[in-house]
């Protein structure tokens, strides 16, 4: 089976789910139907949400699993969340670690710049 398309490939326009058929009895059923949330994450990032979630959110296993460091895998997190939650403070909060990683401020500076973010 493939993979549902997002985009038109001729317009790039999104696509639209208008019909469900039953391979068994040929039934047909159509309308207009939704597509579930996780339907607007990339594949990279449903991989991402799913070996989350078999390491039981352990963000240490997640690390392992996928042999990139902890900002990055709380960065691709907060990616997520942003996409998901349709969260501003999780860019906020991707920039921060992004400079963490990048060794321009400390991790204790970064935690501050968290705290103060979520207090506004």
């Amino acid at each position: 089976m493939n993979r549902r398309l997002k985009k038109c490939p001729v317009c790039n326009s999104d696509l639209q789910i208008v019909e469900y058929r039953c391979p068994n009895c040929q039934t047909s059923i159509r309308g207009e139907f939704g597509v579930g949330d996780f339907a607007v994450l990339s594949a990279a990032q449903n991989q991402f949400v799913k070996t989350f979630i078999c390491c039981g959110g352990n963000i240490r296993e997640v690390e392992k699993e996928l042999k990139i460091s902890y900002p990055t895998v709380k960065n691709r997190l907060a990616e997520v969340q942003e996409i998901l939650c349709n969260n501003k403070t999780a860019s906020a909060s991707n920039e921060i670690l992004d400079k963490v990683e990048a060794g321009e401020i400390s991790v204790e500076e970064a935690i501050e710049k968290i705290k103060q973010g979520r207090n506004k």
